[in-house]
């Protein structure tokens, strides 16, 4: 039943820098971090049946660098899988700590196998209405700078918001001419962001003035155009139905060990939790818990679904990016 091909580990929630779009900033880091899942729970998935193809890693979740686990996991992944990729994202706020941190990680892992996004959300007027920590545009390009000398996988990503839609092509502009890689995706509320009370609202004209720069940019080609068509039905209210894979191919564990098959962590769709079962990953997988939640996502009981961070999926109009 399950061939999972890629692993998204919440390393922490901990996140201090205040973004319009994110709440979790909010919370109280004592609490955030005191049930964190410990290390060596975390590394007893490795002997899972379930994960043995299992080649990509994404951390995330907080700022995920500033968590004192975050190298700990890295050695750990490239301990059991030499030769898997790791990807994470960062703001970019802390260029010293993120600096050393990248360092000491490519003590263990092919730098050609590293990955790190660092969010860049437009111009610098348009970056502090989103993104509000004090110098934050700044320090994102020192962060840029210290890290483009160890040859790593390093892109900038921008999320689409109302307040930047129109620096698309200013950013590509930007990482063209610093020769990096970028990425572009979409504003979504989540229940994880603590955001659900910001609605994300886009007037038709303004959709499709998004799209047109989309294309403009050569951004929607076949591999890209599912995820935009997903987000604009989300913004328009007219989400379709269709199959998802999540669970079966992808899960995600958050910081507190509870596996689920998609960022969203809904508490009904809580698979079981790594303490439980001392670590055992195929124990919890086949579960009747987890069973029951994976029957859930087939019969798209947790649909319709604006988890745009999910890749696993076929839509009426074709395959998300990690079905591809």
């Amino acid at each position: 039943m399950y061939k999972i091909e890629d692993i998204n580990y919440m390393v922490s929630l901990y996140c201090p820098g205040k973004c319009v779009n994110c709440n979790i900033w909010q919370y109280d880091k004592k609490e955030i971090i005191k049930d964190e899942l410990d290390i060596n729970i975390f590394e007893k998935i490795f002997s899972a049946k379930a994960i043995q193809h299992t080649n990509y890693f994404d951390l995330t979740a907080g700022e995920s660098q500033l968590s004192p686990k975050y190298i700990d996991v890295v050695k750990i992944i490239a301990k059991n899988k030499p030769n898997a990729f790791i990807h994470t994202n960062i703001s970019g706020w802390y260029p010293q700590k993120h600096y050393e941190v990248t360092k000491e990680c490519l003590k263990y892992i092919k730098k050609e196998n590293f990955r790190i996004d660092i969010s860049l959300d437009g111009k610098k007027e348009n970056y502090e209405k989103i993104r509000l920590v004090k110098n934050g545009y700044e320090k994102v390009l020192e962060t840029i700078e210290l890290l483009k000398p160890f040859g790593i996988n390093l892109r900038v990503t921008m999320i689409v918001y109302k307040q930047n839609y129109n620096d698309i092509l200013w950013f590509i502009d930007f990482a063209k001419k610093n020769q990096i890689e970028y990425f572009i995706g979409y504003a979504r509320n989540a229940n994880l962001l603590n955001n659900l009370n910001k609605q994300i609202t886009y007037s038709k004209e303004e959709l499709q003035f998004i799209e047109e720069l989309l294309y403009k940019a050569n951004w929607l080609n076949d591999r890209r155009k599912p995820n935009w068509l997903w987000a604009k039905s989300i913004y328009e209210n007219s989400v379709p139905y269709f199959n998802c894979y999540m669970g079966k191919k992808a899960i995600v564990i958050d910081p507190y060990g509870n596996v689920y098959p998609c960022n969203d962590c809904l508490d009904f769709l809580n698979m079981g939790n790594l303490n439980d079962f001392d670590g055992n990953l195929d124990n919890l997988l086949t579960s009747k818990k987890a069973l029951n939640v994976i029957k859930t996502v087939e019969n798209k009981k947790c649909q319709p679904c604006g988890m745009l961070c999910a890749h696993k999926i076929e839509f009426p109009w074709g395959k998300q990016a990690g079905l591809q």
